[in-house]
């Protein structure tokens, strides 16, 4: 009886110890988030510099591909209505990047002058906004490939 009672426990403890490994099979979207950062002093029709960082909430290392437009970011004025940038045309060169994503570590790519105007480079009248980061990014894991996109909360930012 006794030896039946510890191996049944055996059993219970390595299916536990087996599902809670710590590297995660599939990557998700939910498994990264993006960080926004702007200049604490923003001056009303002057251009300034917004910072999208994409982070690895997970527990695993992952190779992400990407294209010079990754981060793209997206105002709304407080009523939720959006506020556009006076960009006629944008030109993007076709260029892919990768980079290795360690567990909670953090990446952030401005498009490194493949991207004219700069998606990451604003100007906006005074007033309350909110920022919205999006991010569109490969992970190749397995040799498979994964298209993931996510998007921030809604950054706050007053422009005086």
């Amino acid at each position: 009886m006794k030896h039946s009672v510890l191996v049944s426990l055996l059993v219970i403890i390595i299916t536990l110890v087996g599902c809670q490994s710590d590297t995660e099979t599939i990557p998700k979207a939910k498994m990264f988030s993006i960080k926004v950062n702007t200049p604490k002093d923003l001056q009303a029709d002057k251009l300034f510099v917004v910072k999208g960082t994409l982070v690895n909430n997970s527990n695993s290392s992952w190779e992400v591909e990407h294209g010079a437009d990754m981060f793209t970011y997206d105002v709304y004025d407080m009523k939720g209505e959006p506020v556009l940038q006076d960009v006629k045309e944008q030109f993007v060169n076709a260029i892919g990047y990768m980079v290795t994503l360690e567990p909670n570590d953090s990446y952030s790519n401005d498009g490194e002058g493949h991207v004219f105007p700069k998606n990451n480079e604003l100007k906006l009248q005074a007033g309350s906004y909110k920022i919205v980061s999006k991010a569109k990014f490969r992970i190749k894991h397995d040799f498979k490939y994964y298209d993931l996109e996510i998007q921030s909360a809604p950054f706050k930012i007053k422009v005086s």
